[in-house]
């Protein structure tokens, strides 16, 4: 900052310097006829008196030193390869000819009698005043002009003696002294404002810089943004294809046969593995729904079906805590809203009040309407654990943050910190509040109030279908993956739930197979940019015998535009990893509806 000070000081300085020179010079150039006029007046003053060649050389003399004086200060104004300083005293110099030739009309006064000496030594004072305006921004430029004009004026009065001439000389060098104090008050409010101007102007291109520098860094923001969704999109099919063979393998191992000790190490890899594809799942959905890629896609969905699939879900976690679920909704009632985001947001909850529930203790999950013309249905859970200070309300739904019990008995599990941040992030992508009532010692009570859709059919249409009885024994299903791991996992798994599995590595050898099969399951994403959905028409126009073969795709991509397209194509979208029993419970259901 010092070595910056001492550059800058100079160029402001010189600046200055420069505005000065310019204010004089613009001032002379738009003066010619006030001054053309003032001339022609004092010379029909001393017409009479005053010899003609005299009056002609004087007013010769005052035009001409205008005129050059005005040329030569615009020229300067304008050459900034001359020194400052130089052109300045260069002004100094003009102002002294032109002071010397207006002020040499005081020596008409010793023609002239003592009324017309009075008019004219207000011409000429008059004169010296308005240097103020156009001069005192170089004050010695105004001394010498002003100067000439004043001091001979008074000069004149002072020869012609008498109480009248002293006094009037007196008056004009007072005048003098009032007119110079003006013009350095003048000079002063000059530099000031001048002062002023170059700050707002530092201030501007500063303010323009940070403009700049703050569009760098939302461009730059925007560009990492768009970088992590691609990066999304593709980390969630790598990370999730070896999720997807180990929970596919691990279903499979449950129908073979073991001893006891063996079948204890199956269920703990299978518990290891559920922990990190819901850590998985939270690190994604967080990164998801910041990166504004996930879109609400509302519909109606049978709340009583959903909520008794999630609530069974976390049966065994339950069970091992010694923590009883206890669920209460009404049959048949209706939602409006996304399925999967309001399983998610409801998975998180449940599984938040059960990791912070003593043994002993209960998780209930109630829906409840006023009456049935509600339009809002309320959703609570509520666990018995040890309860939430008020001042720590908002704090339980920021990323990565986990309150530590105390004086309750409950020994909350080991979790990521992010189930409740989530739940903020989709709560407000579905524009559902989220209501915590809680404080220490009284458990949590979480409350969500969702838009009411119409009862569901006698015929349970609508639903989730969750809990609906599924078999596959006998079946014929054709997989189509291009990784030989996932896919060795899925003929694991299909095999255990008595299917008769047919593989292929690419779209070619699945047409070559296409008219065996009773379903198929296949990948987004195949290998060499084949996209899942072309594999998908093509295969169902092969099968021209049978055009609506039953399809299930299998993703890790939660694109809006994936989820129209496997809309429009009736084609059930699986999240990876997929477990055995929700890919034959998809499985199923394709066939039965083709």
């Amino acid at each position: 900052m010092g070595a910056r000070g001492c550059v800058s000081m100079p160029a402001a300085l010189d600046d200055l310097d420069e505005r000065r020179l310019q204010v004089v010079a613009e001032q002379a150039v738009g003066l010619r006829w006030q001054i053309l006029l003032t001339a022609v007046v004092v010379a029909a003053i001393v017409w009479r008196d005053v010899p003609t060649l005299w009056v002609l050389g004087w007013f010769a003399a005052v035009i001409a030193s205008r005129e050059w004086r005005a040329a030569a200060l615009a020229r300067m104004a304008a050459d900034r390869a001359r020194p400052i300083a130089a052109r300045l005293r260069a002004t100094v110099h003009w102002n002294v000819l032109i002071g010397a030739c207006n002020g040499s009309a005081a020596l008409f006064m010793a023609r002239l009698d003592p009324t017309l000496d009075a008019v004219l030594t207000m011409i000429l004072v008059s004169w010296g005043a308005g240097a103020v305006s156009t001069s005192a921004t170089v004050m010695p430029a105004f001394l010498a002009y002003a100067g000439l004009l004043f001091v001979p004026t008074a000069a004149m009065w002072l020869v012609a003696g008498g109480w009248l001439g002293g006094g009037v000389a007196a008056l004009v060098l007072m005048f003098f002294g009032v007119q110079t104090r003006f013009a350095r008050r003048n000079l002063q409010t000059f530099e000031e404002s001048f002062g002023i101007r170059a700050e707002n102007q530092a201030l501007a291109t500063s303010l323009e810089f940070e403009r700049a520098q703050l569009a760098i860094a939302r461009d730059q923001a925007v560009r990492a943004n768009n970088d992590k969704s691609r990066f999304l999109a593709g980390a969630s099919h790598d990370l999730r294809q070896p999720l997807q063979a180990m929970a596919l393998n691990v279903g499979a191992l449950r129908h073979v046969a073991m001893a006891p000790d063996a079948r204890a190490i199956v269920e703990v890899v299978d518990s290891s593995l559920e922990q990190l594809r819901a850590m998985l799942d939270a690190l994604l959905d967080v990164s998801k729904l910041d990166a504004g890629v996930v879109v609400a896609q509302p519909q109606r969905v049978q709340i009583d079906r959903l909520l008794t699939a999630v609530m069974a879900s976390f049966g065994a976690a339950a069970a091992a805590r010694r923590v009883a679920l206890h669920t209460d909704c009404p049959p048949g009632l209706a939602v409006r809203t996304d399925p999967d985001l309001l399983r998610r947001m409801l998975a998180n909850l449940v599984d938040n009040a059960i990791k912070f529930s003593p043994a002993g203790g209960q998780v209930e999950v109630r829906v409840r309407t006023q009456d049935a013309s509600d339009a809002e249905v309320e959703l609570t859970v509520q666990d018995s654990g040890p309860g939430i200070a008020p001042e720590n309300h908002r704090l339980v739904f920021e990323d990565l943050v986990q309150l530590q019990a105390s004086g309750s008995g409950a020994t909350p599990a080991a979790g990521h910190g992010l189930g409740l941040g989530i739940v903020r992030r989709m709560a407000e992508l579905l524009g559902v509040p989220v209501k915590l009532e809680s404080r220490l010692g009284a458990g949590a009570c979480f409350r969500l109030r969702l838009p009411r859709a119409a009862p569901v059919g006698a015929d349970g249409s609508g639903g989730d279908g969750a809990g609906a009885p599924w078999s596959l024994a006998g079946r014929c299903v054709l997989v189509l993956e291009d990784d030989p791991m996932v896919r060795g996992a899925y003929l694991n798994a299909l095999g255990a739930m008595g299917c008769r599995v047919l593989s292929a590595a690419t779209l070619d050898e699945a047409l070559a197979q296409v008219d065996e099969p009773d379903a198929v399951v296949l990948d987004c994403r195949l290998g060499g940019g084949a996209s899942g959905f072309d594999a998908a028409e093509r295969l169902r126009a092969q099968r021209s015998a049978h055009p609506a073969l039953p399809i299930v795709m299998v993703t890790a991509d939660t694109d809006p535009a994936v989820v129209e397209a496997a809309r429009q194509q009736a084609l059930p979208l699986l999240r990876k990893p997929v477990d055995d029993q929700t890919l034959g419970r998809a499985l199923a259901a394709a066939i039965e509806h083709s």
